[in-house]
């Protein structure tokens, strides 16, 4: 090859290589352009008689710190703080998911339509108030209902005053009529992802009024999800799925909140259109969690539990809940595709705040740098989990995040190999026989059947005594 053709290949060679890494940059460059964000916050459980009766405290407190106590819901102050922490971190966001239960862990002679709505009014206002102009896309909570937890099927004055409230963000008249037939909906996000707010609720073991004995398809929720996701197939949307109470195995629990024909035809379906969605967010269980959905053994579904806002933690019969900080968190994603991308979890420590009277919401992690994954997608979280598995030190920290880096290094020493397995099982087995197979494996059928016998016992207590 003569010199000047060498030059002439060198030179197309450098063009193609120049031309390669410009297309990469716009690429880049346009994917983070593309990226959008929204607020997850749940749980607030406001107590009115923090200051006063302390009806929601589940043990003696002679001392009750301004921003409010492990063994106690919250006082307005944590709920106002929370919402004007959101504010100065980041205001921009695309929307909120609020997932429910503002009312606090009180009982029902104390409470009322009235107050019920009163309380979640004012956490209504005080999120309009911050974010004017921003979206919120509303759930109720287990213990938003007076009586506690007794969701009807069917219209009641409760749904239509909580639709009255949340109209504005619900959107279309047909949407908020839906609500008050059975506090769900849809909508579409300002970016064109299409949201698909749940009553989870009806399917809770703790809501008698909708037991299956009664309900195949309380409110025709069900059938209204298949409708819902089949036309979100045709115009080629995404969605994502919110609601309060999550379907799965409670873990390290180990138990169901849904009844178990309504949380297999929930997964089902969730399975069936895994297609068209993109991410699934709920709240409850005062606890930072997450879920993997597969199909045809592939990882198709994440699903995220968010942590609480109120610190309370439970107290019944033989067993009592960790302690754990408030906690509330930004989403990034895709705009285009929904794809999820991030959580960046931020959280108060309570003691430290009741100590200088004055809070301090931090990074708690960001899921991407501490578990070194490019995204939080059913496949990114997928290889999270076998990665869990194989490091410790790893699962030390999701163990830690999970009671939201509340005295941390207690929590990593009571969650025991047992404890666990339950969090691997359950990031895959959404029902009881699968999991239960799923821990056989790991620690054999002796113990299996005794914590069947404890499962039952569990559930007993859970919705006779206590509902989170």
């Amino acid at each position: 090859m003569s010199v000047g053709s060498k030059y002439r290949a060198e030179m197309r060679s450098a063009s193609i290589t120049l031309a390669v890494h410009f297309l990469a940059t716009l690429v880049c460059s346009s994917s983070a352009a593309d990226e959008g964000s929204f607020w997850h916050v749940s749980d607030q459980h406001y107590d009115f008689s923090y200051w006063s009766d302390k009806f929601s405290c589940n043990s003696k407190v002679p001392v009750r710190g301004i921003y409010g106590d492990y063994w106690c819901d919250s006082p307005w102050k944590l709920v106002a703080d929370s919402v004007a922490a959101m504010k100065r971190i980041k205001s921009d966001v695309d929307f909120i998911l609020w997932t429910g239960d503002n009312v606090a862990h009180i009982h029902d002679e104390h409470l009322s339509v009235d107050k019920n709505v009163e309380i979640m009014k004012n956490i209504t206002d005080i999120l309009k108030q911050n974010f004017p102009g921003i979206k919120v896309y509303a759930t109720m909570g287990n213990h938003d209902y007076f009586p506690s937890n007794q969701y009807p099927p069917y219209n009641s004055e409760l749904y239509n005053r909580t639709a009255d409230l949340w109209k504005d963000w619900i959107g279309s008249e047909e949407e908020v009529n839906r609500f008050r037939t059975g506090a769900f909906y849809t909508t579409t996000a300002s970016h064109g992802i299409r949201i698909m707010a749940l009553n989870t609720n009806m399917y809770y073991t703790a809501d008698k009024v909708t037991h299956p004995a009664n309900y195949s398809d309380p409110a025709g929720q069900f059938a209204w999800m298949e409708e819902t996701f089949t036309a979100a197939r045709v115009d080629k949307e995404k969605v994502i799925v919110t609601g309060h109470v999550p379907p799965g195995v409670h873990n390290p629990g180990n138990l169901l909140w849904f009844y178990p024909e309504f949380n297999t035809r929930f997964n089902d379906i969730i399975v069936k259109f895994s297609d068209v969605i993109i991410g699934m967010h709920f709240g409850h269980d005062h606890a930072d969690g997450m879920k993997i959905f597969y199909k045809d053994g592939q990882p198709v579904v994440p699903m995220f539990m968010a942590p609480s806002i109120t610190p309370w933690r439970f107290k019944i019969p033989n067993k009592v809940g960790e302690a754990h900080n408030p906690g509330i968190r930004v989403v990034t994603y895709d705009r285009t595709t929904g794809k999820h991308l991030n959580i960046i979890q931020y959280y108060m420590d309570l003691d430290a705040s009741n100590s200088r009277n004055a809070t301090n919401w931090t990074v708690g992690y960001d899921a991407q740098r501490v578990y070194g994954i490019s995204d939080i997608t059913a496949k990114s979280l997928h290889g999270l989990t076998d990665k869990l598995k194989k490091t410790s030190s790893l699962m030390d920290s999701y163990v830690k995040f999970r009671w939201v880096l509340a005295k941390p290094e207690d929590r990593v020493k009571g969650c025991n190999k047992a404890c666990r397995e339950s969090f691997f099982c359950g990031f895959k087995h959404h029902d009881m026989s699968s999991f239960n197979k799923c821990k056989e494996k790991y620690v054999g059928s002796a113990v299996k059947a005794g914590e069947s016998c404890l499962f039952v016992l569990v559930m007993f207590i859970f919705t006779t005594y206590f509902n989170i």
